[in-house]
């Protein structure tokens, strides 16, 4: 150690102030490495975790600020389910509202000749179900019909009319009307996976073979 510092002490005072110099050097750059830079990139790392923790708070504020409105939609939402509920008739109801249709058209003053239920379209929560209807009478007494059902209080619609050419029988006119009265249903949970599992298979079926090399 004393040959070392015998050594730097010839040096021309020039080459001493370089190697003091570059001695001097070297430890910044020790310290920033080993001390400073790892503690920049702790309180950068904290810094972006607070900004984090105050988003996600002002997202928590916000959300507690709306929860009326929140449980406003809800009620809304649960009320129209209800509504929707009972406009729907169940598995049990169908027969019954298909008759009230069929009477409805009877004391409308239409001669109903026809009146047959056709096969359900299925859908994913549930189910048209047809009816075929064909009916003679008046335009009044068609007209009388239409009202009627478009203010019963399930859902009922008529699609694929057809009226036939008028034919006159003194001063009244008489037409032969046919068309599909079609209401609808709820599927039960049941169902609603048996045409799941219907879908997949048809899916799978469907779906192209997988080809292998010539």
């Amino acid at each position: 150690m004393n040959r070392f510092i015998d050594q730097f002490q010839r040096l021309p005072r020039s080459q001493r102030w370089l190697a003091a110099g570059l001695a001097y050097v070297f430890i910044l750059v020790a310290v920033w490495f080993s001390l400073v830079s790892p503690t920049l990139e702790g309180i950068d790392g904290a810094n972006s975790q607070k900004r984090d923790l105050a988003t996600k708070r002002d997202a928590v504020r916000a959300r507690a600020s709306n929860r009326p409105a929140f449980e406003a939609r809800l009620e809304d939402l649960a009320s129209r389910l209800k509504q929707a509920l009972k406009e729907l008739p169940n598995d049990r109801e169908i027969p019954g509202l298909l008759s009230e249709i069929d009477g409805l058209a009877r004391k409308s003053g239409l001669d109903v000749r026809k009146f047959q239920p056709l096969p359900e379209v299925l859908h994913e929560y549930y189910a048209d179900v047809p009816v075929q209807i064909v009916m003679d009478g008046g335009y009044h007494e068609v007209g009388i019909f239409f009202d009627r059902v478009s203010k019963m209080s399930r859902i009922v619609s008529v699609t694929d009319v057809d009226m036939g050419t008028p034919v006159q029988s003194g001063e009244e006119v008489s037409l032969t009307v046919s068309g599909k009265v079609v209401t609808y249903r709820f599927l039960s949970d049941e169902e609603i996976e048996a045409n799941l599992q219907r879908q997949k298979k048809k899916s799978a079926g469907n779906a192209p073979a997988g080809g292998g090399n010539d």
